[in-house]
C-alpha cells in the first residue's frame, strides 16, 4: 500500500498504463492470426490486413507500448510468413 499521496497517485497510472498496454498487445496478436489466417486462405484482403497489421506494431512501437525492435522483428516475421503462404 502506498505510503504518500503521490506514491497512491503513480499506483493508479501504473494500473491505467498496465490495463492499457495488455490491451494494445492482446490487439496485435488478434492482428497477427487475423493476417496469417488471410494468407492461409488466400483471402482477397491479404494486402489491407497486413498493412493494418503493420501499421500498429509500428504505432505501438513508438507510444512505448512494445520496444521498437520488437516490432520491427514482429513485423519481419509477419512478412516472411505471408510471403511463404502466398507463393
Amino acid at each position: 500500500m502506498a505510503n504518500t499521496k503521490s506514491a497512491a497517485k503513480n499506483a493508479r497510472k501504473a494500473a491505467r498504463r498496465h490495463t492499457l498496454r495488455v490491451s494494445v498487445k492482446s490487439e496485435l496478436k488478434t492482428l497477427r492470426k487475423r493476417v496469417i489466417t488471410a494468407a492461409e486462405t488466400k483471402a482477397a484482403d491479404v494486402n489491407e490486413v497486413t498493412r493494418t497489421a503493420i501499421k500498429k506494431y509500428a504505432k505501438a512501437a513508438s507510444n512505448k507500448y512494445i520496444h521498437p525492435k520488437t516490432a520491427a522483428r514482429k513485423i519481419s516475421r509477419l512478412m516472411k510468413a505471408v510471403n511463404r503462404l502466398q507463393a
